[in-house]
């Protein structure tokens, strides 16, 4: 399954283009506690087409409080829209310059709080990361079984199995130039 992510650095999407490329979109959704300005449009217009969606928070979370915080902005935006649960869940994005210089058992620990915030709400939820994020600034052997991730490898293979092979893998970005209608997107391959 080929799934696209979106945010609000992509304004006046084709619908009917983007659906031809992609079963899935997953939605930027906020900013830390900041709302994204299109999340709702995108999500909107995901759901009018039928196409499944996720969501995901870019997080600032530099505390498991914080961390919180932040999924309780996604649950209450979630509400607020009422499309109902996310089929392809909900992510933090762990790629700010700030959180990845905190120990690995900070950013480890503010993972665990937003997924478990959100799994509380009864939304799936999981970790977005590079490699080797994975690999350098977090624990993940220290994470429940049933947490999925979101690999960003570009190339023609993910080796996120290759470091942790009991994870639960879900989705592998390999390309951030996947280009329709002259505009460039995120494509990911989703299991």
């Amino acid at each position: 399954m080929h799934v696209i992510d979106i945010s609000d650095y992509q304004t006046n999407i084709d619908w009917s283009e983007l659906k031809k490329h992609c079963e899935g979109v997953i939605v930027k959704i906020s900013e830390g506690c900041t709302l994204s300005r299109l999340h709702g449009k995108h999500i909107a217009a995901a759901a009018a087409r039928g196409i499944p969606w996720g969501v995901y928070c870019y997080t600032h979370a530099t505390t498991a409080a914080r961390a919180k915080q932040e999924a309780q902005t996604v649950i209450q935006a979630l509400r607020a829209l009422g499309y109902g649960k996310p089929k392809l869940g909900a992510w933090i994005d762990i790629e700010d310059r700030k959180v990845l210089s905190m120990p690995p058992d900070t950013v480890t620990a503010c993972a665990s709080a937003f997924i478990s915030a959100l799994n509380g709400a009864g939304v799936e939820a999981g970790i977005y990361a590079s490699l080797s994020t994975y690999r350098t600034n977090l624990k993940i052997n220290l994470l429940a079984g049933y947490v999925p991730y979101w690999c960003a490898q570009y190339g023609p293979r993910c080796r996120f199995k290759d470091f942790f092979p009991r994870k639960k893998l879900r989705g592998w970005q390999y390309t951030d130039g996947y280009t329709i209608n002259g505009k460039k997107y995120d494509r990911n391959e989703w299991y």
